[in-house]
């Protein structure tokens, strides 16, 4: 039997919606919560092609919300995309799935970017979001954004084409209401807020116009709705309004990239080129530092601060309280690297 049947027979999909999924490739820039599960979404709703792109490696405290990974992928620090395509794999082989183990920059976006018929945002912070809008303004590719905070929720499809704002038209608007770290997020959250996600996508690929408006919740409140966001074009944006610079996309100059993650609970640091470390594969230390290397990533400690530390020079630092010490403790942690060698 046709494993489509089921979805087949809904009037929104239909043989010629089902056709249009299998043709389609969609990227997922993040595959922790949101991420990950519509990625299973999708590869079980018969997408053609799925990219996924992220930096990240699975820890314990990701299990209770992202479905994809195990304690096995935990314990040894897998990367995410690995796990996530290996898992893929066995739940759809119809499904083309490409790993791409790095972030998404302005430096790699356009070409991840090829023949992409949606973007969906996995993503937790702003600045990347904002990077995904620029581009998908720019190469006219739609885009799904998705947020959520205990047990609120919200998603928006950004349809460039359309007349409506924006994701930097709305960034005043939606900036204060994700804090994961702070509030907790319920696992149902995610869910929610995934099938909102992969709805939208569901719909755009399949060639509904319907005009997209945003899906706000709370479930524990239980109190859901749409809100119009059409209103709240700015007419100065320089992302869809009047002259287009589209400013996420230029090039930048600095020696390194430095950001917080979500909720100020480390710094990733990512060099201006990407580099190609030795990482030694035996466990070591000195008197500062102890050094444990794991399939995808290595970690050092010292103290209380931790490096996790990637081949290609990225870093997830921890323990720190301002971005000029994450910026020497990763000089400290590159300097008993080369010691090693």
């Amino acid at each position: 039997m046709n494993k489509y049947v089921k979805q087949e027979r809904f009037h929104g999909i239909g043989q010629l919606g089902q056709k249009r999924l299998r043709e389609s490739h969609v990227l997922i820039v993040g595959v922790g919560a949101l991420g990950s599960m519509s990625a299973e979404m999708l590869a079980r709703a018969g997408i053609g092609e799925l990219t996924l792109v992220d930096g990240d490696f699975v820890e314990e405290h990701n299990l209770q919300r992202q479905l994809l990974y195990t304690e096995l992928d935990a314990k040894t620090h897998r990367a995410k995309v690995k796990a996530a395509t290996k898992r893929l794999q066995e739940v759809n082989s119809e499904v083309k799935v490409t790993g791409c183990f790095q972030s998404l920059h302005n430096e790699n976006i356009q070409q991840l970017l090829q023949g992409v018929d949606v973007i969906i945002d996995g993503t937790d912070n702003f600045e990347t979001r904002l990077l995904i809008n620029d581009a998908a303004y720019k190469w006219g590719i739609p885009w799904v954004y998705g947020g959520l905070s205990g047990s609120y929720g919200l998603s928006l499809p950004f349809i460039p084409n359309q007349s409506g704002p924006c994701f930097r038209c709305l960034e005043s608007f939606l900036t204060d209401d994700e804090d994961c770290d702070t509030h907790g997020v319920l696992g149902t959250t995610v869910q929610m807020v995934t099938a909102q996600q992969v709805t939208s996508t569901l719909k755009i690929l399949t060639g509904d116009k319907a005009q997209p408006s945003m899906y706000k919740f709370d479930l524990w409140e239980s109190d859901a709705g749409y809100i119009q966001v059409h209103s709240l074009k700015q007419p100065s944006c320089k992302t869809c309004s009047g002259e287009r610079t589209y400013p996420t996309l230029r090039t930048s100059q600095m020696k390194r990239h430095i950001q917080w993650l979500c909720a100020s609970s480390g710094v990733h640091i990512r060099p201006k080129e990407a580099q190609n470390l030795h990482l030694p594969r035996d466990r070591c230390s000195n008197h500062s530092w102890t050094y444990l290397p794991f399939s995808d990533v290595c970690m050092l400690r010292k103290a209380n601060r931790q490096v996790m530390l990637f081949q290609d020079g990225r870093a997830t630092i921890r323990g720190v309280a301002t971005t000029n010490e994450a910026e020497m403790l990763y000089d400290e942690a590159l300097a008993f690297l080369y010691e090693q060698v």
